[in-house]
């Protein structure tokens, strides 16, 4: 039986890719490939401890909104910065909360804000992108 040290939303295909969670700043969070033998692949290395839920496209590679910035990592771990949409510092990344949706060929990516001296105030910042085919194109 196989085990890993590695935690974060699983992403199951042709093998088994983590995007990872620490909860700690600063973050050590990556996105890496689970192997046998309890061996973990490290890849690209994340700025936000605690990413949303990544999406899948139909190549495999994932999107990952990775504190501000949308990524596609392909299957091979490899990085690709799609947009920097609100880039935030790694020590606010605390102050934001993401989501990625899609339908049909549009994503909306959604990074709400918590006013850093008002708790209960917040401000939502929406994009909508067109994806197209390919690697990892939006």
């Amino acid at each position: 039986m196989d085990s890993w040290r590695s935690y974060g939303h699983y992403v199951a295909g042709r093998g088994i890719r983590v995007v990872e969670t620490d909860r700690c700043l600063p973050t050590r969070s990556r996105v890496v490939r689970l192997l046998p033998g309890g061996i973990v692949e490290r890849g690209p290395a994340l700025t936000d401890p605690v990413c949303p839920k990544p999406l899948v496209l139909a190549d495999g590679s994932i999107l990952v909104l990775d504190a501000g910035v949308l990524r596609a990592v392909d299957r091979r771990l490899a990085d690709t910065v799609l947009a920097e949409l609100l880039p935030v510092g790694p020590d606010r990344t605390w102050l934001y909360r993401g989501a990625l949706r899609r339908t049909g060929d549009r994503l909306t990516v959604t990074l709400e804000e918590q006013h850093e001296d008002r708790p209960g105030r917040h401000v939502l910042h929406t994009w909508t992108l067109a994806l197209r085919p390919g690697p990892a194109a939006v």
